[in-house]
């Protein structure tokens, strides 16, 4: 079963490459079984626009048997645009569910001087997000991180955490009985900004994050994204093969947590 139409409006097909990648990932991981209720984070940006239309034609199918519910949480900052989101939920014709919550507020009272509220806003959403598909029987939430956002990680726990860490495909919640997935976890975020520019969708940014461009994660995605456009053309397989192949931390299948 897939989210309560919106329109009749003909969605915006994903490409079969990214496709096979988002099957493998579900499939491999076992991120999702049948009967699954999987609500899909949707911040407005590129990543999570192309997992909304992705888990939407999965959802669509008898092979996996899930449902999808596509979930905001209208966090009040101030010049976000909303108008933006719906059209582009217009364009992918399903409704929103919306969860309003003045977060912004209370992670500026928690701020110290020069620090950058992306940690604490991103703990504050997750908690929320938990909370709120347990109220509703949600099973999994499916987030938007993509191969990419894994390298990045990797080498800001290696370079600031002295620790070997990938981000995980899937994540249990501690308090709640949710599991956290990452479906695009294989898709390269090339592909999904080719998507994006594609179909003429406009993605739509975060407007406090785009004011803080001096971060560590911002210089590793800077590193990142100049070697990989350097590297040998094989360089996204190796580092998918690396950490979420056969002979990787993940290898095997099953719901590595």
């Amino acid at each position: 079963m897939s989210a309560a139409p919106l329109s009749s409006v003909e969605r915006p097909p994903v490409s079969r490459p990214v496709m096979k990648l988002v099957e493998r990932a579900l499939r491999d991981f076992e991120l999702v079984v049948p009967g699954d209720h999987v609500a899909v984070g949707i911040s407005g940006g590129k990543d999570s626009l192309l997992l909304a239309a992705a888990m939407l034609e999965i959802a669509a199918r008898d092979d996996f048997d899930i449902q999808v519910t596509l979930i905001h949480l209208d966090q009040n900052q101030p010049g976000f645009d909303r108008q933006g989101l719906q059209q582009a939920m217009t364009r992918l014709g399903v409704a929103l569910e919306i969860i309003d919550r003045d977060t912004h507020s209370v992670v500026q009272s928690m701020l110290k001087p020069g620090q950058i509220p992306c940690a604490i806003c991103g703990r504050m959403r997750r908690g929320i997000l938990n909370a709120h598909c347990a109220e509703r029987g949600y099973t999994k939430l499916a987030m938007g991180h993509h191969l990419d956002d894994a390298v990045e990680t990797y080498f800001l726990n290696l370079l600031f955490g002295s620790r070997l860490d990938p981000l995980k495909p899937a994540t249990p919640a501690e308090t709640h009985p949710v599991t956290t997935i990452r479906p695009l976890i294989l898709v390269e975020e090339r592909k999904i900004e080719a998507w994006v520019e594609e179909v003429g969708l406009a993605p739509v940014a975060c407007p406090v994050c785009d004011t803080f461009p001096d971060s560590s994660r911002r210089d590793v995605k800077t590193f990142w994204q100049g070697f990989s456009e350097l590297a040998h053309r094989d360089v996204y397989a190796s580092v998918r093969e690396a950490l979420y192949g056969s002979s990787g931390p993940f290898g095997g299948g099953g719901n590595h947590s």
